[in-house]
């Protein structure tokens, strides 16, 4: 994961005692792993570590945003660069190799923490897990409660009790004590920037956790083993994130959207749900129009977490609903989010993430979620088949096809073909023109000789010679609309068959 100049100080100070640090003091996570800096290059790259000796800096150097320097020694010149930068200065007689892999080590930790964050949330989402496996991080006391003032974890039950004098032996506060922690704590679960606030004396650091507009609950870090730092906010709202989703996987913790979610990819799998589920989804029909999305990873690209890919989309759409199911992400999305213009605008998101997608047409009622999966499902697939490159397929721009895929019911076009197109067939068999192709295309510019002759290359007197003879060997007159119609359905149907059957070898 990314850190932050502050994050970096603290845990090298716990390891080198000459360290300080100046300058931009930022706790934003934004800097990216470290590099060496041995070269006199007057640029440096904004959110990126660079670990240098002072005497390789440049005299007049240009600086990125959020750029943080482990800076060996010193020298008089460098205070310049103070006010453009964080400086962490370390003095002594260190190797900078050394200085390097303490630094990579901050930065290991970091990302063993998120993964086994992500890890809990993957196998079961136990809440009090996930405090225990960030005691480390926070080194402070930590206690989170859910939306009904219910107690999910605590790091240091102790702590709480000989401290704060709160008991927490039961399954939930008692009325009386749960009171006090509020009177005391002055909490306000409509904030949603981290507070800093003091109970008994005592400094606290809480985070408000929110599924969209619904409140879920509250994190609250204890100022009681150490005394906090401007990176502590940063962590918490991160911190705050997953344990968002992992509340949202307790049904009986999560809130109304939760139960949404949980009632839509019921239905979409065609399962039948229970009393509280059907009233929370009744409660959603009928509000506004929506459609549906579904999400795969591009073939060939990383696979992100479904429940990352869902967060991120429900942070860019407001109002959305999103959820993996099976081997995708479903979304399903407020028509006024999901003009054309909106949706394009997140093209440049979904082809950096490496994410395809497929859109349903509008609906109001929820219940019909299944049928707008199909079609979102349907989209991706016949678009896919193109192999056009797009990444966002409209439903209603692959009508024709997905018609056609289900008129042969899965069996071998040559079962449907008349006598006539059997006689095409075997004439084709045996000869370089393709009578079949030839009759696909007038067919398909509605039997316009000029256009038929111009799509083939051909000139006009040698495409009627050609029309006779298939004419003839079909037995039927093409100006029936009825039988034109089934040729050409057999015809197209056949030409989608191949197609799909080369996307799935591919």
């Amino acid at each position: 994961m990314k850190l932050c100049a502050d994050i970096l100080y603290w845990r090298l100070k716990e390891k080198l005692t000459t360290v300080t640090l100046r300058g931009k003091t930022g706790s934003e996570l934004t800097l990216n792993r470290p590099e060496f800096y041995l070269d006199r290059t007057q640029s440096f790259e904004k959110n990126r570590v660079y670990v240098c000796s002072a005497d390789h800096l440049p005299q007049s150097p240009r600086f990125g945003e959020n750029v943080c320097l482990v800076c060996l020694g010193q020298r008089r010149d460098l205070n310049a660069g103070y006010d453009r930068c964080s400086v962490i200065l370390v003095e002594g007689q260190w190797d900078i190799f050394r200085v390097f892999n303490l630094v990579q080590e901050v930065f290991n930790l970091y990302d063993a923490w998120e993964e086994r964050l992500w890890s809990i949330l993957r196998h079961g989402a136990a809440l009090p897990q996930m405090l225990d496996a960030s005691r480390s991080i926070f080194e402070n006391p930590m206690l989170l409660i859910g939306s009904d003032f219910r107690y999910l974890g605590v790091t240091e039950e102790g702590y709480l009790q000989n401290e704060l004098g709160l008991q927490l032996d039961t399954q939930s506060f008692d009325v009386e004590k749960m009171a006090t922690f509020l009177s005391l704590h002055d909490m306000s679960n409509h904030v949603r920037e981290p507070l800093l606030l003091e109970l008994q004396g005592k400094r606290t650091l809480s985070v408000n956790i929110f599924d969209q507009e619904e409140y879920l609950g509250c994190l609250t870090v204890f100022e009681g083993t150490r005394l906090f730092r401007d990176s502590d906010k940063a962590l918490a709202v991160f911190f705050s994130k997953l344990l968002r989703q992992a509340i949202q996987l307790n049904p009986v913790l999560a809130g109304t959207r939760t139960a949404v979610r949980r009632a839509l990819r019921s239905v979409i799998s065609g399962q039948s749900i229970d009393f509280e589920y059907r009233r929370a989804l009744s409660a959603e029909s009928g509000k506004q129009d929506w459609v549906c999305v579904k999400l795969i990873p591009e073939s060939g690209s990383t696979h992100l977490p479904g429940a990352y890919l869902s967060a991120a989309l429900e942070e860019r759409h407001p109002g959305a609903l999103a959820f993996e199911f099976e081997d995708a992400v479903a979304e399903f999305l407020p028509v006024d989010q999901a003009k054309k213009e909106s949706i394009d605008a997140l093209r440049p998101v979904l082809e950096k993430l490496g994410v395809v997608c497929g859109i349903s047409s509008s609906f109001s009622n929820l219940y019909d979620a299944n049928h707008a999966w199909f079609q979102a499902s349907a989209a991706l697939q016949n678009g896919l088949c193109q192999g056009n490159g797009a990444s966002i397929f409209y439903f209603q721009n692959y009508l024709l096809p997905q018609l056609l895929s289900g008129a042969l019911s899965g069996r071998p076009t040559w079962v449907f073909y008349t006598e006539g197109l059997k006689r095409l067939k075997e004439h084709d068999d045996h000869s370089q023109v393709s009578y079949l192709h030839t009759l696909r295309v007038y067919l398909d510019n509605n039997l316009s000789v000029a256009k038929t002759a111009a799509a083939l290359f051909l000139h006009r007197s040698t495409l009627l010679d050609r029309l006779a003879h298939i004419t003839a060997m079909l037995g039927s007159d093409l100006k029936d609309p009825d039988y034109c119609l089934t040729l050409g359905i057999i015809l197209r149907a056949e030409l989608e068959q191949k197609r799909t059957e080369k996307c799935s070898a591919d």
